[in-house]
């Protein structure tokens, strides 16, 4: 009664009821013309169905992938003026605005000079074959981020190794912090590092956090940044939800990113909540991974905080960050990697699932995913189906115990037919694994905050981290099949269900691209 009252006195459900009211006017409005005046109605509806029929052609005719399409077509034809009302407001953009793909990108002001003096690993790239090299060369080209690498590394199994790691780090702080969460809630996590950072701002040290709205909706104050703001501590909250019908409100900020004093990073599935690090059971056991560097590679991420943080720069009036003082004075390091981000508003291919797509097309003997939610476009489905009949060993883990119940119905209705296919799908039979990598053949991984999703790939800020070194790779390599020994694997027999719940993961699976 109690987690009741909290939802329906929250913010979220008020908003809720307001956008479900945006949502009925225009129906609402239709009929009450229909009724009162039955020739303008008549009209109205006739302006409607050119409108609808005109969309339609416009679908089918741009280039976007075919589950997106019909997703569109079909509500825009069953259900006018609303389905054609919905497209206009939450339709993907596929330009986006100047003013922020100018803060968020190549022309940021000030960002060059992170690498003006830093120098390139191109040259490393290169030596260690083609693959590596393209993929260094696409990172740069689409996110202006160059090649780099770290001379340490940690790989976390779970989110307690994680969050003892990152309190011992944020404590040694003597600088600068940088945090950016997706979710940040109050509990016993938080309040430890809440308190490490008075304890840093009281000596000195910048500490900055950026949360997203919606992601930290339910887990703290409404005025939490304002708090915080009170305490020494400078807060950008990413993207405030507002009770307005807008595309803007399904772009969110996803990443995990830590960076203390340009010298050590974090990042990965692993958010500052309490059942991250299993302090609470909310879907049994949680299982979720993450990674620690130490050296150049931590540059891109301090980079890639301040390109949101320009918004809040924005917002207070400053005109121009003293980005001098964050350029990084490592070593050169021992491990290659390409630290990297995605961005919704700025335009271009999503790295995250292009590097994907080319990791499962260059492997010759296994990949192995993690994913908390599988919902794939065509290209991707082509390219996991494609590795398994040329002999790859594909699996795809995915939880037993679902955070999401319909996102879960989702996710089994892809994994299904890729079980025809020969990709083993595992379900982590403990609870609800959250963790995002892809490892191959003993030398390439990607580990960060992307989700296998329409979401992640097309409608977050997003971070990640690939590396070409077989230390790295064995680390998640071993991790994954420690984690296949606890997990169930499904057979065509054991993914077999009932009419209705076909239909049901159908249906849903059908709005995928929506959702």
């Amino acid at each position: 009664m109690r987690k009741l009252f909290k939802l329906l006195s929250s913010k979220f459900f008020i908003v809720a009821i307001l956008l479900l009211l945006e949502l009925a006017v225009v129906p609402a409005t239709l009929i009450w013309l229909s009724m009162q005046f039955p020739t303008v109605g008549t009209y109205v509806s006739a302006i409607f169905l050119i409108i609808d029929i005109i969309l339609v052609l416009y679908i089918i005719n741009s280039e976007i992938n075919a589950e997106y399409k019909i997703a569109w077509i079909v509500p825009i034809l069953l259900i006018p003026p609303i389905g054609a009302c919905l497209y206009f407001i939450f339709r993907r953009r596929k330009n986006p605005r100047r003013k922020l793909k100018r803060h968020l990108m190549h022309d940021l002001p000030g960002i060059v000079k992170l690498y003006e003096r830093q120098p390139s690993a191109d040259c490393r790239f290169l030596e260690l074959g083609s693959f590596p090299a393209q993929c260094a060369e696409f990172v740069r080209k689409e996110s202006a981020m160059p090649a780099t690498d770290c001379y340490e590394y940690k790989y976390f199994t779970s989110g307690e190794e994680y969050g003892a790691q990152l309190e011992k780090e944020l404590a040694a702080a003597q600088k600068y912090i940088f945090l950016e969460f997706f979710v940040i809630s109050e509990g016993k996590f938080w309040d430890r590092i809440h308190k490490i950072l008075l304890e840093k701002v009281a000596n000195g040290v910048d500490v900055r956090i950026i949360y997203d709205d919606i992601g930290s909706l339910l887990g703290i104050p409404h005025n939490f940044a304002s708090l915080l703001e009170k305490e020494g501590i400078r807060c950008l909250c990413f993207n405030r939800f507002r009770p307005v019908l807008d595309v803007a409100q399904n772009n969110r900020t996803h990443r995990k990113i830590v960076v203390i004093d340009g010298e050590t990073a974090f990042t990965g599935g692993i958010n500052i909540a309490d059942e991250y690090t299993n302090e609470i059971e909310l879907h049994g056991h949680w299982k979720d991974t993450g990674v620690m560097v130490r050296g150049r590679a931590a540059q891109n991420f301090s980079a890639m905080f301040l390109q949101l943080w320009e918004m809040k720069n924005a917002e207070d009036g400053i005109n121009e960050e003293d980005f001098e003082r964050y350029i990084s004075k490592s070593p050169e390091g021992k491990y290659v990697c390409l630290p990297f981000a995605d961005s919704p508003f700025t335009g271009g291919h999503n790295i995250c699932e292009s590097l994907y797509l080319k990791t499962i097309y260059n492997a010759k003997k296994y990949v192995y995913i993690n994913t908390p939610y599988l919902i794939l476009d065509d290209e991707m489905k082509k390219a996991l189906i494609t590795a398994a009949h040329s002999g790859v060993d594909v699996r795809i883990t995915v939880p037993f115990i679902p955070d999401k119940k319909y996102v879960y119905a989702v996710t089994k209705a892809f994994y299904t037919p890729l079980i025809k296919e020969g990709i083993r799908i595992y379900r982590y039979m403990p609870g609800f694994i959250h963790a995002k990598s892809i490892v191959s053949d003993g030398n390439v991984c990607i580990i960060g905050s992307s989700n296998m999703d329409f979401r992640s790939f097309y409608l977050h800020c997003e971070c990640n981290i690939m590396f070409f070194d077989k230390e790295v790779a064995d680390d998640l390599y071993h991790d994954y099949l420690q984690t296949c020994a606890v997990s169930e694997l499904m057979t065509e027999k054991s993914s077999k269900t009932s009419l209705f719940r076909k239909i049901y993961r159908s249906v849903l699976r059908f709005f995928a691209p929506l959702m």
